[in-house]
């Protein structure tokens, strides 16, 4: 060999030839991503254990919420949530900026969340609500569910018992989840979206992984718990993990990466509409046709706002009947949790010993009035 400093323990490539290792695309944001996927996956263990078992937990005892009332419940729960969200965006985006928006709605959230707990325990739930109200006696007659009630007969409505209660933590809970929906998706593309889009993949990859994982978690563990031990425990433990949720999330303040509130695009977008609909040019010369409704907001037909502002509105419009086309889809998936529930009560299975329908005090609360309800109030006696 030409050099005869080399030996056979010599590298065949020298050191100078060797590659760096790449540095990882998360440097120095590990730990902001880290506390990012954690709450959000505590949160959805918190909201699922919410929603999960809501219609057997007004469906039984000792509440009797009649079938319809209970399936309502979780409905107008999520359609306030739904709503909410396109608000909770816009005051981030608008005046609190999105950590403090997140941290205001998981404040929200939690006070909500806490209600349940206390309304499910027999103790506190009397001093919240007062005694269970007792089943009125019924006419004969409101048991025939086949025919038409005679003009003289009355059935008389009992309310949903707790109803204040249980509404106030339902509305509570859905304007907290609905800021923290429309935010954290946002928030956390905030802390990768300089990375590049490699991982600004990679980021979602593992944020809709704890998504899934959270609900895998509530939906096979919590709800399990609420309905095979008790309701109390069932609902302590998602506070417990909403309350975990809203404590990492605020120590990893000094990890984020915050941005100010910069202006909103639905405050553009109504007042492009507004300025399309109901302004015009004040010059002559700019008086000509225009391709399209919206575009007479742009500045070169006399409105007020730049070309690509507008351009953006109009993608918008293209794609709302996506949106609205999903409606009928939603409407379906949401019996899962409702009217799915109250029909499998009602499943007979044969080759059972005792069918669970057969044993289960929400059986007759679903199609008409229990039995229990023949029992006298204190008026009556």
């Amino acid at each position: 060999m030409a050099n005869r400093d080399v030996t056979e323990n010599t590298p065949l490539l020298g050191s100078s030839l060797n590659l760096a290792r790449p540095e990882s695309i998360f440097k120095g944001r590990r730990l902001a991503c880290a506390a990012i996927l954690l709450a959000e996956s505590l949160e959805r263990m918190a909201f699922y254990g919410v929603t999960s078992n809501l219609v057997l937990f007004l469906n039984s005892s000792p509440f009797y919420w009649e079938a319809t009332l209970a399936s309502q419940a979780p409905l107008v729960f999520m359609g306030v949530t739904y709503l909410v969200s396109p608000f909770g965006g816009w005051l981030a985006d608008a005046c609190l900026g999105k950590f403090w928006t997140i941290a205001c709605s998981l404040v929200l959230y939690l006070a909500g969340m806490l209600l349940f707990p206390f309304v499910a325990n027999d103790k506190s739930r009397v001093g919240l609500c007062g005694q269970e109200m007792a089943f009125p006696v019924q006419p004969v007659e409101c048991f025939n569910m086949n025919g038409t009630l005679p003009p003289n007969v009355t059935c008389l409505p009992r309310s949903p018992y707790c109803g204040t209660i249980v509404y106030s933590g339902l509305v509570l809970v859905a304007l907290g989840v609905g800021a923290v929906k429309s935010n954290i998706t946002p928030f956390g593309a905030d802390q990768v979206k300089d990375r590049g889009p490699e991982a600004t993949r990679r980021f979602f990859n593992w944020f809709y992984w704890c998504i899934n994982l959270g609900a895998i978690v509530s939906l096979g563990g919590i709800a399990y718990i609420q309905q095979n031990v008790n309701f109390s425990v069932g609902y302590i433990i998602p506070a417990v993990c909403l309350g975990v949720s809203l404590l990492v999330f605020l120590l990893g303040r000094t990890v984020f990466i915050n941005k100010p509130a910069d202006g909103s695009a639905f405050t553009d977008m109504f007042k492009i509409v507004g300025s399309a609909c109901c302004g015009g040019p004040t010059e002559p010369h700019l008086l000509r046709p225009k391709p399209s409704l919206l575009d007479g907001a742009k500045v070169t037909y006399g409105g007020r706002f730049p070309e690509e502002k507008v351009e953006e509105v109009k993608a918008l419009m293209k794609i709302l009947p996506v949106f609205l086309a999903l409606i009928p889809y939603w409407t379906v998936y949401f019996q899962m949790q409702t009217t799915y529930y109250l029909q499998s009560l009602h499943l007979s299975i044969p080759g059972t010993e005792a069918n669970a329908t057969d044993l289960h005090p929400v059986r007759v609360m679903s199609d008409s009035w229990p039995e229990s309800r023949l029992v006298p109030t204190e008026n009556d006696e």
